[in-house]
């Protein structure tokens, strides 16, 4: 089926003519070999001319429609031509049928093809002209009743518009889902460009505020605020200062690790030394990268559970996991270390840390705000260090 559709260059998948031009190719190849069938059937098993006739200029239309679709990739026309020829065919069926052998079944499929090819304005008026038809049929037998029997041409009609219908169903749920999917992603995406700082790359604000309000009310719930007591794997926590890992910012392990935290949160407040003087000296481009390069390298140093988001300006803060209050101070100076020791744009930088441990009185506000006293606490005294809430 795919070797005989063609795929448009001006619609791709996330075109919202996507699926249109889809049911387009579909209807017009299942109707061309419908009509190629049922002209054989009728001409060699029922030997009804009529019908094969009927069949053979439904055929040739199909034809010509989707040949002009395939050379021009016009869509409205091909849709307007789909749905009339149609929704003409079944009517002009059932008319010379005189609405029996079950033939005013067929016209249960036009509502499904107008609507998604020319819209419910035109689809509901196509329909409403099809049923009318119907109407009167099922009023001229009324007029003179004959006995209902089932013939082999009503088997075959009950049993093509129940394939007909199955198809075009399964069709719809597929455009359904793949609709939802992209809705999906593209609410993630916007998601993501929401709490993502967009210098950095790394989350900011809003981010932060979500996650640590996810973290303490497990803390609350779980009544496990433990002090000072245990670390990761009962090992003083490490930093590789061994080389920049080039992982970027992606989501953290640390929502995943909120079903079954009992462990202590250590929150710590970055503040790059003197920052204003380089975009003064350097210019503010300079100073971006400087910011950017630092967050790279900040993030490098990170535990793969640990969070890293952009505070503001040239702030920054990190949400440490399983980490005590002591592990904290010794990884935190370690980095300070580490951060005074690289070239950033050529320029030697230093940081000011504020360190906040979580205890049981404490909200997201609070432990942040407890971080940014231990920070202002390390810049007076004299920066390029580490201090404690």
């Amino acid at each position: 089926m795919k070797f005989w559709l063609k795929q448009f260059a001006q619609y791709p998948p996330d075109h919202p003519d996507y699926w249109r031009v889809q049911l387009i190719g579909y209807t017009l190849l299942i109707t061309m070999s419908y009509f190629f069938i049922l002209a054989l059937i009728n001409l060699l098993y029922f030997n009804s001319l009529e019908y094969t006739l009927l069949d053979s200029v439904g055929l040739c239309i199909s034809f010509v429609i989707f040949y002009h679709f395939r050379k021009t990739g016009h869509v409205k026309i091909a849709s307007w031509a789909t749905t009339i020829m149609v929704s003409s065919l079944i009517m002009l069926f059932a008319i010379s049928a005189k609405g029996q052998s079950y033939s005013l079944f067929w016209s249960t499929l036009v509502p499904l093809i107008s609507f998604f090819l020319i819209g419910r304005k035109w689809g509901t008026l196509i329909s409403c002209l099809t049923f009318a038809v119907c109407a009167f049929l099922v009023y001229q037998q009324t007029q003179d009743p004959e006995p209902v029997t089932i013939r082999t041409q009503a088997l075959f009609n009950i049993i093509e518009v129940c394939i007909a219908q199955v198809l075009l169903i399964r069709f719809y749920e597929k455009t359904r889902f793949s609709g939802y999917q992209k809705l999906a992603l593209r609410n993630l995406e916007i998601q993501k460009m929401a709490e993502t700082d967009k210098l950095t790359g790394l989350y900011n604000r809003d981010k932060l505020d979500k996650v640590l309000e996810q973290l303490l009310t497990i803390k609350v719930v779980n009544n496990d605020v433990m002090p000072d007591s245990g670390s990761r794997d009962n090992k003083p926590p490490s930093i590789d200062i061994g080389g920049v890992d080039d992982k970027t910012p992606t989501e953290p392990r640390l929502l995943k690790l909120i079903s079954r935290f009992q462990s202590p949160i250590s929150v710590v407040m970055i503040d790059i030394d003197h920052f204003k003087r380089i975009n003064d000296n350097h210019g503010h481009l300079v100073g971006d990268k400087v910011l950017c390069e630092l967050a790279h390298l900040l993030q490098s140093q990170m535990r793969n559970d640990d969070l890293l988001v952009r505070w503001g300006g040239e702030e920054f803060v990190m949400v440490l996991l399983n980490t005590t209050l002591n592990d904290t101070i010794e990884l935190t100076e370690r980095l300070r270390q580490y951060v005074a020791k690289q070239n950033i744009q050529g320029l030697a930088l230093t940081i000011s840390l504020g360190v906040a441990q979580y205890n049981s009185q404490d909200s997201a506000d609070s432990i942040l705000e407890r971080a940014d006293k231990a920070l202002y606490k390390a810049k007076s005294q004299g920066r390029n260090c580490v201090a404690v809430a």
